[in-house]
């Protein structure tokens, strides 16, 4: 007889799950409705983050040299996605938030960094705005651009 992995981890002998009744203790099976409710609260969540990172990623591609102020507009975006990603993956201290929140804070980081730019080239009315941090904003232009592939 094979055996299976019940989703408590449980070892069963196979069959024996679907007929005969696996009693779990109260703690287990708190643990795994805990998990079931949080991975259905992340799925809420993640589409709610994906449509912050849509408006975001919508302004950014209609950046370019001529009018790269505009991705500044996305300013309070990227505030409520901060926020968003902080409250919903609880700042990455739990293992199954961990990944998602570490390629949040990227992205974030990114659009930051691209906003930063920004705001250099802007201030300096594009007129006298050095080679590097022309540089520095392609290179996080393009790092966000691999980022949402």
């Amino acid at each position: 007889m094979t055996e299976e992995l019940c989703a408590c981890g449980h070892h069963h002998a196979h069959g024996e799950m679907h007929h005969e009744h696996h009693a779990h203790t109260p703690a287990e099976l708190a643990a795994l409705r805990r998990k079931k409710d949080q991975l259905s609260m992340l799925q809420g969540n993640m589409r709610e983050i994906q449509a912050l990172h849509d408006k975001i990623d919508g302004a950014l591609a209609r950046v370019d040299r001529e009018n790269v102020g505009f991705i500044l507009t996305q300013k309070k975006t990227l505030k409520e996605l901060k926020k968003l990603a902080a409250t919903v993956l609880g700042g990455g201290k739990e293992p199954i938030f961990a990944t998602l929140y570490a390629a949040e804070m990227e992205y974030i980081g990114n659009i930051e960094d691209i906003m930063h730019h920004a705001q250099i080239l802007k201030r300096a009315g594009q007129g006298n705005v050095t080679p590097e941090v022309m540089a520095n904003m392609e290179k996080s232009l393009k790092a966000a651009a691999e980022l949402t592939e």
